[in-house]
């Protein structure tokens, strides 16, 4: 019995030293993806950054269009946030459902599919607290953006999962999404670091209200003289009417 717990200790021990490697893969992974989608994503912006600088935004940056804040918050929240989630549930994933049989690929891919509001909502948590956003303006951002890229998010990353289940080793899976994500963090880029969300709220609700207006008029009009045709015709029906009983009797 002595033997127990120096046993136990040397098994957890090695549990987290087998950990360790995997892990640091993960972070170098998800840290490269999302400083490469970021820098591509900057520079797919760059007019618009250039034009925001021209009118007096100062940055150190060598390049005009990168701003390296940016790329700094967006790295943070991905080593501090994303990579303890996403390495989590991989593992935890691949626990529940082990194997390469379709129906455990179907779990895994399902259960990333419904985590996946959970990943977006801490990524523009972690990234708006970072820029010193409030959280009611967090609460917008995830309010307004969390549907489309969703969305989105399930028109992709299913078919890069189906592979990585599928034909990657897990502790090499990370690579795979590196590549993949990639891609998919020039979105989050640009949704992350738009600023406008309440500009953009106050927009939609004045554009509802304008065209609500503007319909009102039309709409009753129409409505009024459907009503008048409406009645006019039944009386020209019934006078007719009339009209004829009158003839009949007559008769």
């Amino acid at each position: 019995m002595r033997l127990w717990p120096a046993a136990s200790a040397k098994l957890t021990e090695k549990g987290w030293r087998t950990l360790i490697k995997p892990y640091i893969f993960t972070t170098l992974a998800i840290g490269t993806s999302v400083t490469a989608g970021d820098l591509m994503c900057q520079y797919l912006e760059r007019h618009k950054t250039t034009a925001q600088k021209d009118k007096g935004s100062d940055n150190a940056s060598r390049l005009e269009w990168w701003n390296s804040q940016r790329t700094l918050i967006m790295c943070t929240s991905a080593v501090l946030v994303s990579t303890p989630y996403s390495f989590t549930l991989a593992r935890t994933v691949e626990r529940l459902f082990p194997g390469k049989q379709g129906i455990q690929i179907a779990k895994k891919m399902l259960t990333n599919t419904l985590m996946g509001p959970v990943g977006i909502s801490l990524a523009f948590t972690s990234i708006g607290l970072l820029k010193g956003q409030s959280f009611e303006e967090i609460k917008l951002k995830i309010v307004h953006h969390m549907p489309q890229t969703f969305l989105l998010g399930n028109c992709y990353w299913p078919f890069v999962s189906f592979i990585n289940f599928r034909y990657i080793p897990l502790n090499y899976r990370p690579f795979l999404g590196t590549f993949a994500g990639m891609f998919w963090n020039i979105y989050v880029s640009t949704i992350a670091n738009k600023d406008n969300d309440v500009e953009d709220d106050k927009k939609e609700e004045n554009t509802k209200i304008g065209k609500h207006e503007q319909l009102s008029v039309p709409l009753q009009m129409s409505g009024t003289g459907a009503m008048t045709v409406a009645i006019q015709h039944a009386w020209n029906m019934l006078d007719k009417s009339g009209k004829d009983e009158n003839k009949y009797r007559k008769e």
